[in-house]
């Protein structure tokens, strides 16, 4: 399976830099096969320990297919600005993305669920809002998936002085 980019000037070269992306970032998008076909779903993640985490109903279209098919694929990306500039169409998009492929598998320990799921609050919520300790019976209601990262790959388009930014339509109106 192809896991680098076309464009290899845009290719993000370390390991390094993609895990920072992906800790950065506040949702992704996890791709599953489902019976019908390609599925794709936004969510909130943690990464952690060189693993992706999610949590979600114990049922559900996402589920029913990671049970039948633990193969997914995992994109996150931090969109910036359209520029002008003088190559391909005349525009360009600032963005960074990676793009993970893995399995994914089912955190059993109660123990490890709690870990990840207060790892993902720390994530998400300020520490200046008090938040109550989570209950063992929600814990137990959740599904905490781990996906296992087989590959990963990352492309960036970064701001140049080439680059002339283009103003949003809100921006223009003010």
């Amino acid at each position: 399976m192809r896991t680098e980019p076309r464009r290899k000037d845009r290719t993000i070269k370390t390991s390094r830099e993609m895990e920072l992306v992906l800790e950065q970032m506040p949702v992704g998008r996890l791709a599953v096969t489902t019976g019908d076909g390609p599925y794709v779903v936004a969510v909130n993640y943690l990464y952690f320990d060189g693993s992706i985490y999610f949590h979600s109903g114990l049922s559900g279209r996402k589920m029913e297919a990671l049970r039948a098919d633990s193969r997914v694929c995992f994109l996150v990306d931090e969109i910036g600005p359209q520029v002008l500039w003088e190559q391909g169409c005349g525009i360009s998009q600032i963005y960074k993305s990676v793009i993970c492929f893995g399995k994914a598998e089912l955190v059993e320990s109660p123990l490890e669920k709690r870990v990840i799921l207060e790892r993902m609050v720390q994530k998400y919520v300020p520490s200046r809002y008090p938040h109550s300790p989570m209950k063992d019976q929600n814990i137990e209601k959740t599904a905490v998936v781990r996906i296992v990262i087989e590959s990963m790959s990352g492309k960036a388009n970064v701001l140049s002085p080439l680059h002339t930014v283009l103003k949003s339509p809100s921006e223009m109106q003010g």
